[in-house]
């Protein structure tokens, strides 16, 4: 807390404005406290960094240059808004084919025998993905066996890669 209070005399006193009891406490904790008066360097250096600095400024022509940039380019104004509304048309035909879809084929959607034939389905795609992760499993296991038996097969593995990498 003590350190947090002498930062704020710090920057009091780069900025000017600190009061002589300020002055004498940041003093007393400087000539005390070696990490502060490391800061306190620090702060100063770059403090006068700034100072020494040149102030940038754009070029007395910036401005007259943009504007007759921009006054001269009405063709990228008819190719942005071209752009906006390929992207504004590519969002909006998949949402009208959505509802034509739905206007289209949503009584068919609602029929029980629908409901049936969606359950099927969902249950031949849920026994493909069972025999898919079985498969997984079993190659997973039988490579983890043949590199336990043949460790020589996971070096040359590792040295191939290394090689692509460094390729």
């Amino acid at each position: 807390m003590e350190h947090e209070e002498i930062y704020n005399l710090m920057m009091e006193a780069l900025d000017g404005d600190i009061e002589d009891s300020g002055r004498s406490n940041l003093d007393s904790h400087l000539h005390h406290c070696e990490s502060c008066q490391r800061e306190w360097q620090a702060v100063q250096a770059i403090h006068q960094l700034f100072l020494d600095s040149p102030i940038l400024s754009p070029a007395s022509d910036f401005a007259e240059r943009t504007l007759q940039q921009i006054q001269e380019s009405p063709y990228r104004i008819w190719l942005v808004s071209g752009v906006y509304g390929l992207l504004l048309l590519s969002g909006l035909v998949p949402l009208i084919a959505l509802i034509w879809l739905s206007a289209e084929f949503g009584p068919a959607l609602n029929q029980p025998a629908f409901g049936r034939i969606l359950l099927q389905a969902g249950n031949q795609v849920w026994g493909l993905g069972q025999v898919v992760v079985g498969a997984a499993w079993q190659a997973l296991g039988t490579s983890g066996e043949l590199l336990g038996q043949q460790p020589n097969i996971l070096g040359w593995l590792l040295v191939m890669a290394g090689i692509v990498f460094i390729w």
